[in-house]
């Protein structure tokens, strides 16, 4: 089995939709970069939920990567690691985990491994929460 078909079938066993199974890692990258982009604008132009479903494509990602060795590997971890660069500059830490304190602990998130969830926009819209 290549290195796409195991992180197809890692996404397919998560109950990921048809459309990210296909994408694949090159589909979850891709939407890390949008968010970057996204994020950089002048007033992030999304509410909550959507950053929250930025940060849980973000953690998927590295759920990937430590469950499927090499599927973020190359310069795919290049436009990684640049995008998540982009939006740590794009964004403020948050007082407390985004999803909440219970969740964090729950899921064993940490602020230095699982950053993204302590992040929050620089500018948001009057109805972001």
């Amino acid at each position: 089995m290549t290195t796409g078909e195991a992180a197809r079938v890692f996404l397919r066993e998560r109950g990921l939709a048809d459309e990210v199974v296909e994408a694949g890692t090159e589909g979850l990258i891709a939407r890390w970069e949008q968010a970057a982009r996204e994020t950089e604008r002048e007033r992030y132009p999304f509410g909550i939920e959507d950053w929250l479903n930025e940060l849980d494509g973000r953690q998927l990602i590295a759920e990937l990567a430590a469950a499927v060795p090499g599927a973020v590997a190359g310069a795919q971890a290049a436009r990684l690691d640049e995008a998540d660069r982009r939006l740590r500059a794009a964004t403020e830490m948050a007082g407390a985990c985004v999803w909440g304190e219970a969740l964090a602990t729950r899921m064993r998130w940490q602020p230095a491994t699982q950053w993204w969830y302590w992040r929050l926009p620089r500018v948001v819209d009057d109805d972001f929460s």
